[in-house]
């Protein structure tokens, strides 16, 4: 067995997932482009975190807590009121974009950005299927058989390296950019950050209501 291939394999899964815009995305945007660098990392390192304990419990057999309906049902509508929460903040922002130039203490705050980052990744229990599925497609392709206890281990550094590193890079670049983007195009970047957050809260809203369908 080769653990770098199987490293890197999960490298490339995690960078691939973390791609798809999501409210982890939005809340190291926001940081990022207001010029507040170290913060957004502390987003993107929350999201691993959060990403982190997900794997490990995909990857070591506690994922059927996760299953009972009355859990995803409350990890749901966590998650549906921290995005409208967000979304709010965001809007609001987007209206004096001047004061995000001056800094605001809560984007300045490593500490929230942490428990930001790491809420958002903890309200999103499906991730457990997508780690599950990774491990299958690198047992397929011989790279985690046979399956031990440092072969999992060494995956889900991979997969929790792809999916943090993608957000702190992207963090990076537009922190770069910050210099050339003007106050009021920040102002609209805000404003449409904070449609997005109000958008995907639907997707945890549709999941309360269908567990509410059931009888749950």
């Amino acid at each position: 067995m080769n653990y770098v291939l199987l490293f890197v394999f999960a490298l490339g899964l995690g960078l691939v997932a973390a791609i798809p815009l999501g409210g982890c995305q939005v809340e190291t945007i926001k940081r990022a482009v207001s010029g507040h660098l170290l913060p957004a990392w502390m987003v993107a390192c929350g999201s691993a975190s959060a990403d982190l304990i997900y794997g490990a419990i995909a990857l070591f057999g506690v994922a059927p807590l996760l299953e009972a309906p009355r859990v995803a049902m409350a990890f749901n509508a966590l998650g549906a009121v921290l995005l409208w929460v967000l979304s709010y903040l965001t809007f609001q922002h987007s209206r004096h974009p001047q004061d995000l130039a001056l800094s605001r203490m809560v984007l300045k705050s490593r500490r929230w950005a942490y428990l930001t980052g790491l809420t958002l990744g903890l309200s999103n229990p499906p991730i457990v299927l997508s780690w599950l599925l990774g491990l299958a497609a690198a047992t397929q392709l011989g790279l985690a058989t046979p399956l031990t206890t440092t072969t999992k281990l060494v995956f889900l550094a991979g997969g929790t390296l792809g999916l943090g590193g993608y957000l702190s890079v992207l963090a990076a670049v537009l922190h770069r950019l910050n210099r050339v983007i003007s106050v009021r195009t920040i102002g609209r970047i805000y404003y449409w950050l904070a449609v997005t957050l109000f958008c995907l809260s639907f997707y945890f809203v549709y999941g309360v209501t269908t567990h509410f369908s059931r009888g749950i």
